[in-house]
């Protein structure tokens, strides 16, 4: 049968201040009665994109469809679309019926028809009987429950959940996910939902949107995005990993760790990949047993595992069992074929434009570079500080678009300001097994992406280095 979408944002954007972008071309499909998660750390877009929905926010371009047709600028009591926040906003002077009849009694239905609906919703809710008692009364877990009685007893199309579950301890937000689901499943309705807990979108979602800084990393199943994650942050964000860079060296055959593996998946030879293998399928053994021996560091108990840190050389791997080890103990690791997942790794990043001016200079927002000119226009010649080209003519230059790029693992950090290329924050960071991939975010919002041994913190004020001969320049014709 043919999947009908409900929602689809279509290149929607949205920016503050006519600058600062939130949400920058955003193109989302919602299946119809489907449980979708957007997921992602703080900051990223996510409840931006659940205001549009529910008409509190508008976008600044693009289109917002409810079953074909653009609701981007109608008000929020216009669309057939209920929200629950991470704050109930009930009413402490009514008691429980009262604050689920409200919207019922705004829209006059009659006596007996809002009787009915209150029932049925408080059974759903698995709080018949305690219509009568004041919200003061009450858990923060009933009183989530009653938020979303009054939500869905308007029978919306699309019911909004803003963490909701934010404010409960994690025994209660664990009941709670379970009985969320048991009423999606029972009311048949879309469920939106938005949170920054990874498990909590694992445990619920028919669907899960990662997101970052406004962008779309993956949508997948629960199970697509953690088993088959499309790259190193949605590896890094979702569940704990292993990543590490290496690169194919045969037909199902890579080598990270300086390791050779067998792999079921499988990219052209030569070609450079971040593997992913997830702490509960690194097998630990008798020394000798495995793809190689380490030596554990630390082993902690989880409560159903333990958690254990094994260095191999200049490497760290992280592995779960069901035994204690003592720190130095000596242990086989194994890596078995159908465990390893495979990224490409993306060249794409550290790839800038400037315009070249008439001292020879690339100018783009962050920075001013100074390549040699002369391998840019092939057969020029510089002379007297003119280039020239094959016909001794000068070379117009200025207005020129020149590429830049850099390879990540060329580049270094320093916390000495302007030693380097390009000041800024470091906004993430990724351990790659041997090394850590840093995010460094001018105060231009543009990132630069940097392999650096050392561990810096989030928020650290450093400099990018890169050397000079490793920096590649590429007119723009």
């Amino acid at each position: 049968m043919e999947q009908t979408n409900i929602i689809e944002f279509k290149h929607i954007h949205k920016s503050y201040d006519n600058s600062v972008f939130g949400i920058e071309d955003f193109n989302l499909e919602i299946p119809k009665g489907a449980f979708v998660t957007l997921l992602g750390p703080s900051g990223c877009g996510k409840t931006t994109l659940l205001r549009m929905i529910g008409g509190f926010e508008i976008p600044t371009g693009g289109e917002i469809l409810l079953h074909g047709k653009n609701i981007g600028e109608l008000p929020p009591n216009k669309r057939p679309i209920n929200t629950v926040f991470q704050k109930y906003a009930l009413f402490p002077y009514m008691n429980i019926y009262d604050n689920i009849a409200f919207g019922l009694r705004l829209k006059k239905l009659p006596k007996e028809e809002i009787e009915a609906k209150v029932k049925r919703v408080l059974k759903l809710v698995d709080l018949e009987g305690f219509e009568k008692r004041k919200v003061s009364t009450l858990s923060g877990g009933q009183q989530q429950r009653i938020a979303i009685a009054r939500a869905i007893v308007n029978e919306p199309e699309i019911l909004l959940l803003d963490e909701p579950l934010g404010a409960l301890d994690y025994k209660m937000r664990r009941e709670m996910q379970l009985e969320l689901k048991r009423m999606h499943e029972e009311l048949g309705i879309t469920f939106i939902y938005v949170t920054h807990d990874q498990e909590e979108a694992l445990t619920m979602s028919d669907l899960i949107v990662v997101m970052d800084d406004g962008l779309i990393m993956q949508v997948g199943s629960p199970e697509d995005i953690y088993k088959r994650p499309k790259n190193a942050y949605v590896a890094d964000f979702i569940g704990e990993s292993n990543i590490f860079t290496g690169f194919m060296t045969g037909e199902h055959e890579v080598t990270f760790c300086d390791t050779r593996f067998s792999c079921e998946e499988s990219l052209e030879v030569g070609t450079k990949i971040d593997a992913v293998v997830r702490p509960e399928n690194v097998r630990l053994g008798a020394a000798g047993t495995g793809n190689f021996d380490g030596e554990i560091l630390t082993s902690v108990f989880k409560g159903t595992f333990y958690e254990n840190q094994v260095q191999y050389g200049k490497f760290e791997i992280e592995a779960r069992s069901d035994r204690m080890y003592q720190s130095g103990d000596v242990v086989g690791v194994t890596i078995a074929s159908d465990v390893i997942h495979l990224m490409a790794y993306d060249m794409s990043k550290n790839h800038y434009q400037g315009v070249m001016n008439s001292e020879y200079q690339v100018v783009f927002e962050d920075a001013t570079f100074t390549p040699d000119v002369t391998k840019l226009f092939p057969g020029s010649v510089l002379s007297e500080g003119v280039l020239l080209g094959r016909d001794k003519k000068k070379v117009a230059v200025d207005g020129v678009k020149v590429s830049i790029a850099f390879d990540s693992s060329d580049a270094d950090l320093s916390d000495e300001p302007n030693t380097g290329i390009v000041n800024g924050y470091i906004a993430s960071i990724i351990y790659k097994g041997d090394h850590y991939s840093y995010t460094v975010r001018s105060e231009n919002d543009w990132d630069y992406y940097v392999n650096d041994d050392d561990l810096w913190n989030v928020g650290d004020y450093v400099s990018v280095i890169v050397p000079a001969d490793k920096i590649m320049y590429q007119v723009i014709r």
